[in-house]
């Protein structure tokens, strides 16, 4: 026999997965930009070096004599074809530019390249004659930005595609869960018909037989009442995944007769009631398939119990345009981390349990009803509130 924990250590794997993944994920992306501000950093440095090579050749050409060769400074200065430079004067005045990339030669456009230049790196000084001096300004060249720009996109575009992708497979493994868990509950319906037909019959041979002994006859209607029972849950397993709408009807007669038949069946200890709105709005829902989903918030209250002790109450009310229900209990409460893991399938705090009644049960509530299936409020020791809430028609 299959360990009931062992779905819950799949899952419990997954997370670890997906937890790993994303460390990595962010290792790579780490270690990317620290290699990429490495290789920036080192040419700005060389970017600097050649800017002060540039205020040098400036300098030895502003103090050479007549006679001195001025090629090679010369060449320093025209060499330069990718570091945007400023030569300004003391008076703040721009005298040259080189490779800067003017929108519009403006004042202001001036002004704002010469402050952006100042914050990016200090000023050199080349002095003209004594007490005179006029001051290079720097900025870091296309390459530069390039280099720094280009890592930062690229694993843009690669965390873009990665949740692109990650969202198509994801949609595509639920369509094929879906179709799985679908197929498996009609499957499972449609194996329980034929025993519960040969039941039927021989429950109504029986009834014929002690049709005399008054003492039989209750026990044979309970016998009945478990077979309908047991009708109504094949019935649920052949409709599960079914696009019909439902019908549009009072949803107190669904609320009475689930705890009415839960009340003869939970331990004495339990105490259940309803409490019902006066005057509440019909909602369209399908009663088989709802029914399952507060028959199974239920009976995880009754889980919740300490010693299956304690109280539960089912309230209805409308809320705005929806009928809510909510599952109220007395039981242990449930801590922060649990509260987000609940609905997963698979994931269970129960020692007997396969994690799949409140997945199953949300999954009815929202593709089937257009609702919603929600813990309202739960903390350890206080007791816990499911809500599900269904739109009006």
């Amino acid at each position: 026999m299959r360990n009931p924990f062992q779905v819950v250590s799949v899952y419990q794997l997954r997370q670890r997965w997906k937890a790993g993944l994303l460390v990595f994920a962010v290792v790579i992306a780490a270690v990317t930009l620290w290699y990429t501000e490495t290789l920036a950093s080192n040419l700005r440095r060389r970017e600097a070096r050649e800017v002060a090579r540039w205020a040098m050749a400036i300098q030895h050409i502003v103090h050479a004599a007549d006679e001195v060769d001025l090629s090679l400074a010369t060449q320093i200065i025209e060499n330069n074809e990718s570091i945007p430079v400023l030569l300004v004067d003391d008076a703040g005045t721009i005298v040259s530019s080189r490779n800067v990339p003017w929108t519009d030669a403006t004042a202001a456009d001036t002004l704002a390249w010469k402050s952006r230049m100042a914050a990016y790196a200090e000023p050199i000084a080349v002095e003209l004659v004594p007490g005179m001096y006029q001051y290079i300004y720097q900025y870091e060249s296309t390459t530069l930005g390039q280099l720094r720009t280009y890592p930062r996109v690229l694993l843009g575009v690669m965390a873009l595609f990665l949740l692109l992708s990650y969202y198509g497979f994801h949609r595509a493994r639920r369509a094929e869960e879906d179709q799985v868990w679908t197929g498996m509950a009609r499957e499972t319906a449609h194996q329980l018909g034929t025993p519960l037909s040969a039941l039927y019959g021989w429950l109504t041979v029986l009834e014929d037989e002690t049709a005399g002994q008054a003492n039989l006859a209750p026990l044979l209607a309970e016998v009945r009442k478990d077979l309908e029972r047991l009708q109504t849950v094949a019935d649920r397993f052949s409709k599960i995944g079914s696009d019909q709408p439902g019908e549009v009807a009072d949803l107190a007669p669904l609320v009475e007769h689930s705890v009415a038949y839960l009340q003869k069946r939970l331990p004495k200890g339990v105490d259940l009631r309803y409490e019902l709105e006066a005057g509440l709005p019909p909602v369209r829902y399908q009663p088989v398939l709802l029914g399952w989903v507060l028959e199974n918030l239920i009976r995880n209250a009754v889980d919740a119990l300490p010693d299956q002790r304690g109280r539960i109450t089912v309230r209805v009310q409308r809320l705005g345009d929806r009928v809510v229900v909510d599952v109220e209990d007395s039981g242990k409460g449930m801590t922060a981390k649990v509260r987000r893991s609940v609905f997963r399938p698979g994931f269970t705090t129960k020692k007997r349990g396969w994690g799949l009644g409140l997945s199953l049960a949300r999954r009815i509530a929202v593709q089937g009803h257009g609702g919603q299936l929600q813990v309202l409020h739960s903390a350890p020791g206080q007791g816990t509130t499911f809500r599900l809430a269904l739109p009006l028609p």
